[in-house]
């Protein structure tokens, strides 16, 4: 059985704007970072999961961290958890809803690039699942979603994260041709022949069902996506 790094998927951090289980509460985020700290995980970059098909030694304690959507509060939230823990995280997101109310602006994106270890990823020009949409039309959310990201960011950008973790073999594809490097999927990516495929990136997202200290070690067990769908 493969151990796998975990890479965790967080989205919001505010349910009072945001029902359902991906707004965590400021304070789980936190207490999430502070167990790591504590635990003495090795929190890596993407670049760092690629280099081994993201898989780690049964001894190693890695973890990664990625955050989709832009929300403001990931800017009012995660980024300071980060920068207290010294802890790397990939943030994604789309360019058309930067600025837009509820929405970090490009300054604060720019703020956070500067940081060592933050690095700032695509979600697709527009919030659009690319598996239902023409080619044409993912082809330009792919492509011109990183032009607009490293002309405004002035650095390179090599993460993409599919919009509602939609894909199929076409898109990864453009993916590539595009220029990125790796790119994140959600956690339904079953098929073992995606495995070590640094486009299909597998991620764990974490919900308010992995509020108990139980649940989110778990998750971080690198076994977790031998279990089935989270």
């Amino acid at each position: 059985m493969k151990k796998f790094i975990p890479i965790l998927a967080y989205h919001s951090f505010n349910p009072q704007c945001f029902s359902g289980k991906l707004a965590l509460a400021p304070e789980l985020f936190k207490k999430q970072m502070l167990f790591l700290k504590k635990k003495n995980f090795y929190v890596v970059g993407l670049d760092q999961c690629v280099e081994n098909a993201w898989t780690e030694n049964f001894w190693e304690q890695k973890a990664a961290i990625t955050f989709d959507d832009g929300y403001l509060d990931n800017y009012h939230v995660a980024f300071p958890a980060l920068k207290e823990c010294a802890f790397p995280g990939t943030f994604f997101v789309t360019p058309e809803d930067v600025g837009s109310t509820g929405f970090m602006t490009w300054d604060m994106l720019g703020e956070m690039a500067r940081m060592p270890g933050v690095e700032i990823g695509s979600h697709g020009l527009f919030h659009k699942a690319l598996g239902d949409i023409p080619e044409d039309e993912a082809w330009k959310s792919i492509s011109v979603s990183k032009k607009i990201l490293e002309e405004r960011l002035g650095r390179e950008i090599k993460a993409f994260s599919y919009p509602s973790g939609s894909f199929n073999e076409n898109i990864v594809e453009m993916v590539r041709r595009a220029g990125y490097v790796y790119a994140c999927a959600a956690s339904h990516v079953h098929d073992r022949k995606w495995e070590g495929n640094p486009f299909l990136l597998r991620r764990i997202k974490i919900s308010s069902s992995s509020s108990s200290d139980f649940a989110f070690s778990l998750r971080l067990s690198g076994f977790y996506h031998s279990f089935g769908r989270p």
